[in-house]
């Protein structure tokens, strides 16, 4: 506002100058507040006494206003600085209502953020001369360059962390994959060992029956000779007689020996008895392992 008393414009002579109200830009000026200081129309100049933050200044009016220089050129409009409101499209939203913290028009300020409605009001072009030496906004960009660190901390802290998390995979998963080998080198030699007991077993009990197989075999030859002399003999009765008394004898042999034999063929009777710890991680829901998650 440090061109308030350069705003005049030619009104026909060189001693007639006309002030325009800064807030609005192209309206001649009513009143000039020495507080602030501004020149302000009509309507800015009524809404400036409402204000809770303006209604204490000093309103100088007529020719009570200070005298200015005239020109030739009448100024140009601050309005381009201000977006226009949605509400009244003709208005600048020059206010800002620090109850609602909300950016608003003239209209707006009088019909909706006035002092009945317990609103701070703040006239933008008037609290923004100042503002960047004043202790909000040094604090804010204190803030903003903490809240910068801060985040920035934050960024290596969290890369870091999937640096580690990455690793933490990685170094599980090899953990796993050795506890694999391991478990499949244990199985592997503890089945590889019953393997070759049941083989054992199985070729204890072949040899043994075929020892029996073989004696049997040689049993039915030896009964099949006997058979042959006696039926060699029956034409003549006193050799039938003499050989069946030799071979009756015999005989009672054999059936020691087919009874020897029949008593020497048991073989083992084994099965593959599961372990019962074993068992017990098979059916467990968890398995051979689990993960336990923690936080850091």
């Amino acid at each position: 506002m440090a061109e308030a008393t350069s705003r005049t414009i030619n009104a026909g002579s060189e001693d007639a100058s006309i002030a325009y109200c800064e807030p609005c830009g192209n309206v001649p000026a009513d009143a000039y507040c020495s507080d602030c200081p501004e020149f302000l129309c009509v309507t800015c100049a009524n809404c400036h006494e409402r204000q809770r933050i303006s209604r204490d200044h000093r309103l100088l009016r007529g020719a009570a206003m200070p005298s200015t220089h005239p020109t030739s050129v009448k100024p140009v409009s601050d309005s381009a600085r201000f977006p226009k409101c949605l509400k009244h499209p003709d208005e600048d939203l020059k206010f800002f209502c620090n109850t609602h913290n909300l950016q608003c028009c003239m209209a707006c300020t009088v019909l909706l953020h006035n002092q009945y409605n317990q609103c701070t009001v703040l006239y933008i072009p008037t609290v923004a001369k100042d503002y960047k030496t004043s202790t909000e906004y040094v604090q804010l960009t204190a803030d903003l360059k903490q809240s910068k660190q801060l985040a920035a901390k934050c960024s290596t802290d969290i890369e870091e962390k999937m640096k580690r998390v990455e690793q933490l995979k990685t170094d599980e998963t090899i953990k796993l994959e050795k506890y694999r080998t391991e478990l499949k080198e244990f199985v592997d030699t503890h089945i590889n060992e019953l393997t070759s007991q049941v083989k054992q077993l199985g070729e204890q009990d072949r040899a043994l029956l075929k020892k029996q197989h073989t004696k049997s075999k040689n049993t039915e030859d030896d009964i099949d000779i006997k058979t042959m002399k006696l039926r060699a003999c029956e034409k003549t009765p006193c050799d039938l007689f003499t050989e069946s008394q030799h071979i009756r004898k015999e005989v009672e042999q054999l059936k020691i020996d087919i009874a020897d034999i029949a008593a020497k063929t048991e073989y083992q009777v084994y099965s593959v008895q599961k372990n019962d710890q074993t068992e017990a991680i098979l059916k467990n829901k968890d398995g051979l392992a689990s993960i336990q998650i923690g936080k850091t």
